[in-house]
């Protein structure tokens, strides 16, 4: 019973901070009349058409699942393909005072899996008589540690203990689903400056065009290209800003300038990314600016992740208090005259936790699809300017979510590449709809003759052969190489390589076009894998670690498939970064190998078509690229055909039997610490 009755309690609480957030809200659009900026009716028509597609998303998700379950593949590959976690167990459910309902699982399957980061949006849901997935609860981890997650489940009425097969997948898209609901049913609950935004993107009122003043006291250590963005980011006159960054541009510094720049102003940012490597590559890098110039302490005191605030909260003065009445609301009875009183104690006692939690902060960085962003009004930290980063790979309606829940956003930074990888659709409906089309990528098309694009044109990754493809197919040849990576090869890390060795090439080709009884593509596990590629590249893999003493940590080998990346990692003996491309975006390593995989008479290269995937493989290496598969696959699509024309050009083009010429090179040690 006094489970229940917590339950219960954590319940009211919740509608309790709901209608308490609504009447402050109506309460602050009475104050401002400016607030009745009307919406364009182009992105209303948008607004109801967006959750209709992010519900087929939704169910193409499920589907998906659905059919790899019924069709016996094995939990394993399906949670190495990061599409779940399955095989979990309620083993505990209480009232948390920091994020409400809690749900504890457990299961082997945690250990292994990756995306289960706190704040990460998930979906509770359990298989039913027929074996077909049934969703039971929209939530977020709260923390995942030695084989238990925690999960803050928004509807718990249906979670029992019985169910032995409990299933989490990631779920980008139900929170931005309510929140553009609720703005259905009622628009005028935006603020204006979000809608300013909005009407600016959509040319309901007219961009302007502005001219930047190069800001002084930037670091030296900044190009020309990177002090245009920054200047143009803290230009008070810009609303909307479009900062692209090419691989190895260092966008994330410009990131951490930018903020830092902010911060000094007292201005606050919010940073958005979609994953959890991106938001936390932004706050260490601003964080490594703040300290140039104070403390760690104190630039630590001014900036958060926002799904990383429980230990303040847990040790703030009034944290004992909430537990003290937590205890007593669970021993009473909801009819208790005096419950409805101690339940909006609670309430406020709360909410002032964490208003000063967040008062001294001026930055926040969160992942863009957490609903938590939308609670930072409730507690009285407004933010003046919104940076998403990564947001070529987000889709139009997951950015405008974040923008539309600040109602102080008068800026808003949207900052990536639109040349790499878009936002992952699955559904015909977002197909049809072209709904992998990005804010950014749009803004950018849209307002290519106004001067809201800021391209960052010098990069520091990789060496300049590398960078020509990529530069001349999809930049226009508007990049160059720093002086300091321009020339880098192998040789620089591999003393016993001579500088003219044919391995010692930037970028290859093992073509297997001409290889008698091949192995051809094979069709497993929803996905594809090729033998004899297969080997390949595990054996070039070990003539690298072995022959030249490469460490492994400096290789990686990416495909566009999951079938193929499983064989992979239980084929190379050493521990290498093996991976999708998609999942590599945003890494890189001194050696790349890309393994093609798809080879067919009818010429079906699948992943491939989208090109921008080619782009972010070849772009990840450093020093060395090396793509092994069939030429003739690659002459089907113009951007492949460019760059099979490209190393035809450069002369480095070969067969399989490159790798004798390992057999010319002196013995390298091997650190007995790389090898398992």
């Amino acid at each position: 019973m006094k489970l229940l009755r917590s339950l219960n309690y954590g319940t009211l609480c919740k509608l309790s901070t709901s209608a308490q957030s609504l009447k402050k809200s109506s309460r602050l659009l009475k104050k401002q009349p400016k607030n009745k900026i009307s919406l364009t009716p182009k992105f209303l028509d948008n607004v109801r058409e967006w959750p209709k597609i992010f519900e087929a998303e939704i169910e193409a998700q499920f589907e998906k699942l659905d059919e790899m379950i019924r069709n016996k593949v094995g939990w394993r590959v399906i949670e190495e393909r990061g599409l779940c976690v399955g095989n979990l167990i309620v083993t505990s459910k209480y009232y948390d005072s920091y994020c409400g309902e809690v749900i504890t699982l457990s299961g082997d399957a945690i250990l292994r899996t990756r995306w289960l980061k706190a704040g990460t949006p998930v979906l509770l849901n359990k298989l039913n008589e027929d074996g077909h997935l049934q969703k039971v609860s929209d939530g977020h981890v709260v923390d995942c540690t030695a084989g238990i997650v925690k999960v803050c489940a928004y509807d718990d009425k249906n979670v029992d203990f019985s169910t032995l097969n409990y299933i989490l997948t990631p779920s980008t898209n139900s929170g931005a689903l309510k929140f553009l609901q609720s703005v259905i049913k009622n628009p005028s609950s935006l603020s204006s400056d979000s809608v300013h935004l909005v009407n600016l993107a959509y040319r309901s009122i007219p961009m302007p065009s502005i001219h930047d003043r190069k800001i002084g006291n930037l670091p030296e250590t900044l190009n020309p290209s990177q002090v245009a963005a920054v200047s143009a980011a803290m230009n008070t006159q810009r609303n909307l800003l479009c900062i692209q960054g090419p691989p190895g541009t260092g966008k994330t510094r410009v990131i951490a300038e930018i903020v830092h720049q902010l911060m000094k102003k007292k201005k606050k940012v919010l940073v958005c990314a979609p994953t959890h490597v991106a938001v936390r590559n932004a706050m260490d890098a601003t964080t490594g600016r703040m300290i140039e110039e104070m403390p760690e302490e104190k630039a630590e005191q001014q900036l958060c992740l926002l799904a990383n605030t429980k230990d303040e909260f847990q040790n703030h003065k009034s944290a004992s208090k909430l537990e003290e009445i937590k205890k007593q609301l669970s021993t009473m009875s909801t009819s208790d005259p005096l419950y409805k009183k101690m339940s909006y104690e609670y309430y406020l006692i709360r909410n002032s936790i964490f208003r000063s939690i967040f008062y001294p902060k001026l930055a926040v960085f969160s992942t863009l699809g957490t609903s938590s962003i939308q609670k930072l009004p409730e507690y009285h930290w407004n933010a003046d300017v919104m940076i998403v980063d990564e947001a070529a790979q987000c889709t139009e309606p997951a950015t405008w979510v974040p923008v539309l829940t600040t109602p102080s956003c008068k800026k808003l930074i949207l900052v990536g590449d639109q040349k790499q990888l878009p936002a992952v659709v699955l559904s015909d409906k977002a197909m049809k709809g072209n709904f992998k089309l990005s804010l950014m990528e749009k803004l950018a098309e849209e307002f290519s003759s106004n001067n809201i694009n800021i391209l960052l044109n010098e990069q520091y990754r990789m060496n300049k052969k590398i960078m020509n493809w990529s530069n001349e197919v999809f930049y226009e040849n508007q990049l160059t190489a720093h002086s300091t990576v321009s020339d880098i090869t192998l040789r620089d890390i591999c003393p016993n390589l001579p500088e003219d060795h044919v391995l010692n090439n930037p970028i290859m080709m093992i073509n297997m076009e001409n290889v008698k009884d091949r192995s051809h593509e094979e069709f497993e596990s929803h996905s594809f894998t090729n033998t004899d590629e297969l080997n390949l590249v595990t054996e070039y893999v070990n003539r690298l670690v072995v022959d030249l003493g490469i460490n492994p940590k400096a290789i990686a080998v990416i495909s566009p498939y999951y079938a193929q990346i499983e064989k992979l990692r239980r084929s190379i003996p050493f521990r290498v970064d093996v991976n999708t491309v998609d999942a590599f975006q945003g890494h890189e390593r001194q050696v790349v190998i890309f393994c093609l995989v798809r080879d067919n008479d009818e010429g079906q290269i699948g992943f491939l078509n989208e090109t921008r995937r080619l782009n972010v493989a070849v772009t990840r290496a450093r020093r060395q690229f090396v793509l092994i598969g069939n030429g003739r696959m690659m002459k089907g699509n113009k951007h492949l055909l460019k760059l099979y024309k490209h190393l035809q050009s450069e002369k480095v083009i070969f067969g399989p039997s490159i790798l004798e010429t390992f057999n010319d090179l002196e013995e390298a040690a091997l650190p007995r610490s790389d090898k398992f």
